[in-house]
């Protein structure tokens, strides 16, 4: 195990959800979206964070990010030791990518990073040595209004508000339109009957009492059920 007086990591601060083992973001966002003093301090109580370390830039001073990354992660590894502190937890790679990956699907998680082995670092550039695969997901969504179009679409609409099956908010989708499903959408709202919101999602939208339903892609849902990145890939009823 090293012992060293200075080092650079590069990692995640992240909240793990004890009951689950999840990683979740929504705590992360609550700590950093306020600046009162008592509330920071009941947060960091309630949301501890965990540092995953993935890679080493630098250790007593000397730069590392021109070594290959296998040789990094094992500088890395002597680093950290086992196990890991509380707060510092080394992030380990794996080469059964088929494997992990159907792994990461089934756990729900975000995806993985691919990085070349022989691969230095690279600040801020975006480089094929490291590539990120998403697991994307699809769901059918209610289409209970939309927002207002501004720029080139303002003569349509800027986005879908999506509700789940029993009502519940479930994100807006404004990319993913091809020119003809805006125009179908616009003359569906168009002759629509406007109804009274079912729920606030933040900003101004016309609610409509319309039949139907569309497919979602989306990166993940936020503890309230809110789509991440979703983009819209076509109407189903």
């Amino acid at each position: 195990m090293l012992r060293a007086q200075s080092f650079v990591l590069d990692g995640e601060a992240c909240y793990v959800n004890p009951s689950t083992g999840k990683i979740e973001f929504t705590p992360c966002q609550r700590r950093c979206a306020t600046q009162d003093v008592g509330a920071q301090m009941f947060l960091r109580q309630k949301y501890p964070l965990k540092f995953m370390a993935f890679d080493i830039l630098m250790l007593n001073g000397e730069w590392l990010v021109d070594r290959r990354f296998l040789e990094r992660k094992q500088i890395l590894w002597q680093l950290l030791g086992r196990p890991s502190t509380v707060t510092l937890q080394y992030v380990p790679h794996r080469f059964d990518l088929r494997d992990f990956f159907e792994e990461v699907k089934a756990r729900g998680d975000e995806g993985l990073i691919l990085k070349r082995v022989d691969s230095r670092y690279r600040f801020g550039e975006r480089s094929y040595d490291w590539l990120k695969v998403k697991n994307w997901k699809e769901e059918v969504c209610r289409v209970v209004g939309y927002t207002p179009g501004k720029n080139a679409r303002a003569p349509f609409f800027g986005a879908l508000v999506l509700a789940t099956e029993d009502g519940r908010f479930r994100g807006c989708v404004g990319s993913g339109f091809s020119d003809w499903e805006l125009r179908k959408l616009k003359d569906m709202f168009t002759s629509a009957k406007k109804v009274q919101p079912p729920f606030s999602i933040g900003e101004p939208y016309t609610a409509v009492d319309v039949d139907l339903k569309v497919l979602v892609q989306y990166y993940k849902a936020t503890q309230d059920g809110v789509l991440r990145f979703p983009v819209f890939k076509g109407i189903i009823s």
